[in-house]
């Protein structure tokens, strides 16, 4: 239909008014006639008669050229109708004045043109009501016109000459003056209800029925107007006004006022849309920068070579902020990709250690790898969130981090807001987790290779040490020191194993402050048993209970056991421990520990070699005293010591009586048991800083530094007493042998001699009165002349 929603208007019923109206109409008609003069009552007529042609020319101007006529047959049909009634009007107006010849049948014409034109208003409205627009035509709309007013105008001038000439034509014209109201009547009255029908509510429609209205009571005035022709005519003539007034307005909405709105509407619309388009363009700027912002930060972080925890921070701000979030977290893999590990979180005061591979959204993320959002986690109590203080996570998104085609671990983002996040957010975090996949990747990498030449400092560094020294104390101090910063722990303790009594001693310490006995390990087995495995073991306090013997208060917190050995053999253990809890829980480097213990232990070997090849160059294979070559090397170092300090030097030289009958008697196995015991003798029973040596054979020498004449004679005699009261081993396996021996003691005194003696001189005094005991009868003590 043509009509168009323009304002809603609660739409009244028009049938009871039409009927009140109708039934004020018919009583008017019964009431005693009003008299009008004839001049004023004709004038009257014809003013809103002529008023009535005057707005359907209107009407019909306004409809046919505001209309585009081969899109709406419905306003093309209407504006014809009204042209073809006004036109009519117009004749049946110039018959009532005898404008068009003195004839004497005007009337019957006149009343012939109202007929018409009553018909053809009423057909016209109903058919152009039941027409449907968009409805192409070929016909051209001039000629539409053309036609319509010929034929109209053929019409009139037919009726009105048919009037004059055919006398028979009065009979047509009772019957017709009669029918056409009641037609006219009845096809608006079937009009008024299809317009409530169709659109009750809307303006337009409202127009329409009032025209239709209007229409059918001038119908019913001039059908009631051979009873009161001037009153009630002039009524008609009103209403008939008033009919093509409201159809006046009705096509004005339609043509022009319709036509403006919409323009309006659509030039709002258009407008809006521009507002529109502009803040998308204003929104995709801000997006477009905001990704170019986010992809330079984080290609600098991948160029920037930052560190891999300065790396998680930067990535897990740039989410919050892109995702504008107030949370944030990164959970990587675990190795064997059972666990998703928290690295870093944003605003976050209390963040979890894990996020849980069951009743998470990083499940679902890791499964279907790709990025994932929950608009309320409130309708799943059980999916994974972190708790908050002073606020409550409404709304997670989280996207995997990718590396070359692997996920390396998630990216999370949280709301306070439900639907905090939309499918774009989702887009978005996922490019991200590309790019930030690859930057935690170049910054893990670049750490492992700090790492690895760290590691190799720290190696280089300790080899070094182990290539200076030959000192087992200054290797196990000096690298206990490195050892301790390459695992950055914070107290260090180094042990030697003495293999003689299966015990361990304090060699090194650093960051203890309790004193730490030597133990025996038959007294600790679980630590025997972990020395032995020489494998790096973390350990507890709990585990060597002689740490906290004198340390009321033990400062490690968690300890880790290296043992050092070469070929499972046992030189010494290294102790690590951290003392600070929150380095408690930092991971040592196993596999490093184990290496730079290694290389200690290959130190404290190789110093153990060369002192064991010293030892045995330089000491007696069978006594472990000194050999004769030491013996010469010392006895020379003394005697300039003595000299430059002029301090007093002794010498005692020392012979077996008769060694070879007892090698005789008991055979030389024995003798050598003899001469290792006789070692034993000389070694506990001198001072610390004498030097007890075997000269040759069964002949032993004693050099005393710091030891005058009569001291010197004082050991001497001590020793000689003591062997002639030991019992030596037989050929039985008892100890009933005896021996005796000779002893000489010479003396350089300074303070006596201006010059000291060579080691040959002070060697040779010595000799002679040891021969001078042999001769007296051995078992003797003698003593030479002092030396200078």
């Amino acid at each position: 239909m043509f009509f168009f929603p323009t304002r809603p208007i609660s739409g009244s019923k028009y049938l009871l008014p039409l009927l009140l109206a109708v039934i004020g109409l018919t009583v008017l008609q019964t009431l005693p006639h009003l008299a009008i003069p004839d001049p004023f009552a004709h004038a009257a007529h014809r003013l809103l008669e002529f008023s009535g042609v005057i707005l359907g020319f209107i009407t019909f101007f306004i409809t046919w050229y505001g209309t585009n006529r081969r899109n709406n047959l419905q306003t093309t049909t209407i504006s014809l109708v009204i042209l073809c009634v006004s036109i009519l009007d117009a004749a049946h107006l110039l018959s009532c004045l005898n404008l068009a010849g003195p004839v004497a049948e005007g009337q019957i014409s006149g009343n012939l043109l109202w007929s018409a034109a009553r018909l053809i208003w009423t057909l016209g409205l109903l058919y152009a009501l039941i027409l449907t627009n968009g409805q192409n035509h070929s016909i051209s709309g001039n000629m539409l016109l053309y036609a319509t007013i010929l034929l109209v105008v053929a019409i009139a001038v037919n009726i009105y000459i048919s009037a004059m000439i055919w006398p028979q034509i009065l009979n047509l014209y009772q019957i017709l003056i009669v029918c056409t109201p009641y037609l006219s009547i009845a096809v608006q009255l079937l009009l008024l209800l299809l317009l409530q029908q169709k659109q009750p509510h809307f303006r337009v429609t409202h127009l329409f029925s009032r025209a239709v209205s209007f229409a059918v009571l001038t119908d019913y005035c001039f059908f009631l107007s051979s009873q009161s022709p001037d009153l009630v005519t002039f009524i008609g003539h009103v209403c008939q006004v008033a009919a093509h007034y409201y159809l006046l307005r009705a096509m004005y909405d339609i043509t022009i006022k319709k036509p403006y709105e919409d323009v309006s509407q659509i030039k709002e619309e258009m407008e809006a849309l521009a507002d529109n388009n502009a803040k998308l363009y204003e929104q995709s700027e801000k997006q477009r920068n905001m990704i170019e912002d986010t992809l330079a930060k984080i290609g600098m972080i991948i160029t920037s070579q930052l560190d891999l925890q300065d790396t998680y921070d930067a990535i897990v701000d740039i989410v919050a902020d892109m995702m504008h979030a107030r949370q944030s977290s990164i959970a990587l893999l675990h190795q064997d990709r059972s666990t998703l590990e928290v690295a870093a979180t944003y605003g976050i005061s209390s963040p979890p250690e894990f996020i849980p591979m069951e009743n998470s959204l990083a499940e679902q993320v890791l499964a279907d790898k790709t990025a994932l959002y929950i608009d309320d986690v409130s309708l799943d109590p059980k999916i994974f969130r972190p708790q908050l203080v002073f606020s409550e996570i409404r709304s997670i998104i989280c996207a995997p981090l990718i590396n070359d085609q692997q996920i390396i671990g998630v990216i999370e983002a949280y709301s306070h807001e439900k639907a905090g996040f939309s499918e774009h957010d989702a887009r978005l975090l996922k490019a991200l987790g590309h790019y930030a996949g690859a930057a935690i990747t170049a910054a893990k990498l670049y750490r492992e290779t700090q790492v690895r030449l760290e590691e190799e400092q720290y190696l280089q560094q300790i080899t070094q040490i182990s290539v200076a020294t030959i000192d087992p104390d200054t290797i196990l101090t000096q690298s206990l020191n490195h050892l301790k910063n390459a695992l950055h722990a914070d107290i260090g303790l180094g042990f030697l194993y003495n293999a003689s009594n299966n015990s361990m001693t304090l060699k090194a310490s650093i960051g203890y402050p309790c004193p730490f006995p030597e133990f025996n390990l038959d007294q600790y087995p679980q630590l025997t048993s972990l020395l032995r495995d020489v494998k790096p073991v973390k350990g507890s306090i709990d585990m060597l209970p002689f740490m906290c013997a004198d340390c009321t208060q033990n400062p490690m917190q968690n300890m880790l056991i290296l043992p050092l050995s070469v070929d499972h053999r046992i030189l010494g253990m290294l102790i690590l421990g951290r003392s600070l809890p929150s380095s408690a829980s930092l991971p040592y480097r196993m596999s490093f520990a184990e290496l730079l213990a290694q290389q200690i232990a290959l130190g404290l070997e190789k110093a153990h070699l060369y002192n064991q090849v010293k030892s045995m160059a330089l000491s007696d294979g069978l006594t472990g005293l000194a050999n004769r070559r030491n013996f010469d090397l010392f006895l020379e170092t003394e005697l300039r010591r003595a000299a430059s300090l002029r301090r007093p030097l002794s010498l005692i030289m020392f012979d077996l009586d008769k060694f070879k009958n007892y090698n005789d008697t008991y055979g030389h196995p024995v003798g050598d048991k003899l001469l290792t015991q006789i070692g034993d003798i000389l070694r506990q029973n001198v001072r610390g800083i004498d030097f007890p040596a075997r000269y040759g054979g069964e002949e032993f020498s004693v050099i005393l530094p710091e030891c005058s004449n009569a001291e010197a004679l004082a050991i001497a005699e001590k020793l000689r007493q003591i062997v002639a009261a030991s019992q030596f081993p037989d050929n039985s396996g008892g100890n009933t042998g005896r021996i005796t021996a000779s002893q000489g003691v010479a003396t350089y005194d300074p303070l006596v001699m201006t010059a000291a003696p060579s080691p040959e001189q002070i060697i040779a005094s010595a000799d002679k009165a040891l021969y001078q005991a042999k001769q007296g009868g051995r078992n003797l003590v003698v003593n030479a002349a002092l030396v200078g």
